[in-house]
């Protein structure tokens, strides 16, 4: 198993509390469905699933497993760095942290993304800190493991964008949109 995958499913499966004002209940968090899951089981689902094809209106869900496993390489070592980086500074590992880390380590000047605020096809949201896309391509990578989108977010880890359809997770390249159409005929 690759690190980058095993990250993944690390961050998959951390818990990231609960709160009484979530709408999760006992089991509605992402992080605890997750954890009921092996890194197997997130190997063997699909990676699309094209929903409502008897529709006018098909659309795909991308499983964040493989979305993320297949476009990003886990940077271990700067992820070491960056949490004793934390920790000396007496920081919280928060998305400031993150952001201050990535413009001072690395001089970018970061942007943060969420997909919950735009179009997103996957299963489940991501949050991260980078520089210019398509451009810079180291990030600090949360992922949102609660019932709230406003909070649960599971620590930072840092990875290397290994391939451009890593920002392809509201808008299908033609090989999904073939997918999609092959699937409504």
């Amino acid at each position: 198993m690759s690190k980058t995958k095993q990250a993944i499913y690390e961050m998959l499966t951390e818990s990231t509390g609960k709160h009484f004002l979530d709408s999760g209940g006992d089991e509605g968090r992402h992080w605890q469905s997750n954890q009921k899951k092996t890194i197997e089981d997130f190997e063997n689902e699909p990676d699309i699933i094209i929903e409502d094809v008897e529709t006018d209106y098909p659309y795909r869900v991308l499983s964040v497993y493989h979305h993320l496993s297949d476009n990003l390489a886990y940077l271990e070592d700067e992820t070491k760095y960056f949490n004793e980086w934390i920790e000396q500074e007496g920081r919280d590992n928060v998305l400031y942290d993150a952001k201050d880390y990535l413009e001072e380590f690395f001089g970018y000047d970061t942007q943060v993304i969420n997909t919950f605020n735009e179009e997103c096809d996957l299963t489940q949201t991501i949050q991260f800190v980078g520089g210019k896309i398509f451009e810079d391509d180291v990030i600090a990578l949360s992922i949102h493991n609660g019932a709230d989108v406003r909070g649960g977010y599971t620590n930072y880890r840092l990875f290397k964008i290994i391939d451009e359809d890593f920002y392809r997770w509201h808008e299908p390249s033609d090989e999904i949109k073939e997918r999609i159409s092959e699937e409504v005929a």
